[in-house]
């Protein structure tokens, strides 16, 4: 029997913690489930067969880049709230660990709220980032990034106008404010992720870890989408015409397309927080709409054959095998002391020399008995 610890436990765990479901069941299937490529998209991918590093981003740029542009009204509302659903029909929130909103009817209307009020649509990549203006030079909401399902998440309005423009990154001890429980944080950066404004540690926000490789997936979804594009006044841009200003995480490149702390920091996000059940549906979900994939949730660990340890290895849609750095695998003897009370996903204490099979959380983490 083995124990694997999945990361840190965080408020509405038993809703939460099923995102993880569908890796954990996958992750010890056979790796010939590749061999036609994840949900059968093996022949989707098919161009970027055999490229490596910088050349694979370009070579899946190629495969994601057209993509039917949505509305922001009523396309995004209409999107989210037809698929960033939890099991109980609540909206999907990744700020709050408190929220409980009804789609639709919590949706934000303008007026002043506190936490757990109401939701709206936040861009996970601040639309002040691209760096132009639209035909009026004055609004940021530029197209095609302004509605790309992909960072368009529904989020606590509260809790999003903390988030405001900062990049996301880890809070050290000077926590300047917090949701609810200390879900999600924003507040100066710890000293060893290496972001500095004029010699001193930046300001960020943090998300919960739960979430952490999905913001991460999404980042690299949107340095991959985005080599090059047309705005919507006919202007072919790249990110090098991109904000790369000290709130951002970006450093005006196609390739490597982030600054240097910002990229150790999401590569380790993602290999922390592997792709969950929640992101697969949402990706098949947004593929159905707009048209293209996220290739860093179809293959997961696609990130270090472009910008990680594996840029020397060639990408093989139909042999793929996935990266799993993140998981750190433990004997079962841990738990033969009684040094630290075990859960179930319940909240019930249960004995920890006889787990059965399943998902525990213990010392605030979460493992997986086999």
């Amino acid at each position: 029997m083995s124990i694997l610890a999945l990361g840190a436990f965080f408020p509405n765990a038993d809703i939460i913690m099923k995102k993880y479901l569908f890796f954990i069941f996958s992750l010890f299937a056979s790796f010939s489930v590749w061999a036609q490529g994840p949900n059968n998209t093996g022949t989707y991918y098919q161009g970027a067969d055999g490229k490596m590093a910088e050349e694979l981003k370009s070579a899946l740029f190629a495969i994601i880049c057209n993509h039917t542009i949505q509305s922001y009204t009523p396309g995004a509302w209409n999107a989210i709230n037809a698929y960033d659903v939890r099991e109980d029909g609540k909206i999907w929130d990744i700020y709050s660990g408190i929220s409980n909103f009804t789609p639709k009817t919590d949706q934000d209307n303008g007026n002043e709220v506190n936490e757990g009020e109401r939701y709206n649509r936040e861009h996970a990549m601040p639309k002040s980032w691209f760096n132009e203006g639209t035909q009026d030079n004055y609004s940021t909401n530029v197209y095609p990034m302004y509605t790309d399902l992909h960072h368009l998440f529904p989020t606590d309005r509260y809790v999003n106008e903390m988030r405001s423009s900062y990049p996301y990154g880890e809070v050290g001890d000077s926590v300047i404010s917090q949701s609810a429980g200390g879900f999600s944080k924003y507040g100066i950066a710890v000293d060893s992720l290496g972001y500095t404004v004029s010699g001193e540690n930046g300001k960020v926000f943090e998300p919960n870890d739960a979430y952490k490789g999905d913001l991460a997936r999404v980042y690299f979804y949107m340095a991959t989408r985005y080599e090059s594009y047309k705005n919507e006044k006919g202007e072919t841009r790249t990110p090098k015409k991109w904000d790369r200003g000290y709130k951002s995480m970006l450093n005006s490149t196609v390739y490597p397309f982030f600054k240097d702390w910002a990229l150790k920091m999401l590569l380790r996000w993602s290999a922390n927080d592997p792709v969950s059940e929640k992101e697969i549906k949402r990706n098949e979900a947004i593929y159905g709409i707009q048209g293209n994939r996220n290739p860093f949730v179809d293959y997961p660990g696609l990130e270090q054959y472009i910008w990680g340890s594996k840029k020397d290895v060639a990408f093989s849609y139909n042999n793929y095998v996935p990266v799993v750095s993140g998981i750190e695998e433990i004997t079962r003897q841990i738990f033969i002391k009684d040094d630290g009370a075990i859960y179930n996903l319940r909240g019930q204490r249960v004995d920890g020399k006889n787990l059965k099979k399943g998902i525990y959380i213990r010392k605030n983490k979460k493992i997986l008995v086999k």
